[in-house]
């Protein structure tokens, strides 16, 4: 994974993200204070080709590396022993052309970490991609005065359509979710074009399923799917939700599609990640509404 030179360095060499690395990422990626959204290896594999993502293995640390609006970057590296970091940071700087280069998605555990190894480093919050982690038991029942708003809203979707059908995402339903979220994106490139983007990476997350192991659940109205969602789980007791569609036009779907998926799918797990909110305004609101348990925070750090 990483080729020998002069000096004691490695020329750090980055592969292209394949199903066959889904093992030796969750190995990595599993540990129970990492509950980020990144450490789903679904989400690195859905999103590899608009994010440019490709991924090294140096000193037992694995190092992901991505470029994002035209920039380029590292994830924090997973794995590893402190004592390996100088020299880490040593290839990864040789491998930018000897230039200061960013981490993204450093976790308040990397953080403490490599402010022990570095204590001058100067980090950043990076508030809009903190992600927003729930209890699941509360989003399944959304009782007490808190959920006041979102148990109103589920109770006139129940009112308006008594028959609704919740059923878990199969390969008998696989191709009617994914064309409902097709149309979604479709619908919506227009004022969004990253949508695109959306929309490539539901086709590989449906396309891989059951390799990928994710859960999924659908809400059917009169027989049509009207909304979906689909997650993975990460350790023992979280799980990231990676997408929720629904019909707007619905009152009260996404929040039925959100407890439903919450109450049948995922009673193994205590936490529900439901991922960022990209700095959107409303998307902030609504995730706010749901009262998370907490956040998950991420900085970024210039290493130079």
């Amino acid at each position: 994974m990483c080729l020998d030179v002069l000096g004691g360095l490695f020329i750090l060499e980055f592969k292209p993200v394949t199903l066959a690395q889904k093992p030796l990422f969750e190995s990595y990626l599993s540990a129970p204070e990492q509950r980020g959204s990144e450490c789903a290896f679904s989400n690195l594999f859905v999103w590899r080709d608009c994010y440019n993502i490709f991924w090294c293995v140096a000193h037992d640390f694995l190092i992901i590396k991505v470029k994002r609006n035209e920039v380029d970057f590292f994830l924090q590296p997973f794995g590893g022993k402190d004592e390996d970091l100088p020299i880490l940071m040593a290839e990864l700087k040789e491998y930018h052309e000897g230039k200061p280069f960013r981490l993204h998605g450093v976790y308040e555990c990397t953080k403490e970490r490599l402010s022990r190894v570095f204590p001058d480093l100067e980090f950043e919050e990076d508030r809009d991609n903190w992600d927003y982690v729930y209890l699941r038991e509360k989003l399944a029942a959304l009782s007490g005065r808190k959920y006041h708003g979102q148990k109103n809203h589920y109770n006139a979707f129940k009112k308006a359509y008594p028959d609704f059908v919740y059923e878990p995402i199969t390969d008998a339903n696989k191709a009617e979710c994914l064309a409902f979220g097709e149309k979604w994106c479709d619908d919506r490139i227009h004022e969004d074009p990253t949508l695109i983007c959306e929309k490539y990476a539901m086709q590989q997350a449906f396309g891989n399923f059951e390799a990928l192991e994710l859960r999924g659940g659908a809400i059917r109205i009169n027989g049509k799917i009207e909304a979906f969602s689909f997650g993975k789980k990460i350790n023992d007791d979280t799980a990231v939700l990676h997408v929720e569609k629904a019909n707007h036009e619905i009152r009260g779907l996404y929040t039925a599609i959100n407890k439903e998926f919450a109450s049948h799918a995922w009673d193994d797990v205590t936490y529900l990640n439901r991922e960022e909110d990209m700095g959107v305004e409303g998307l902030r609101r609504a995730k706010d509404s749901y009262h998370p348990e907490f956040m998950f925070k991420k900085y970024s750090v210039v290493i130079s």
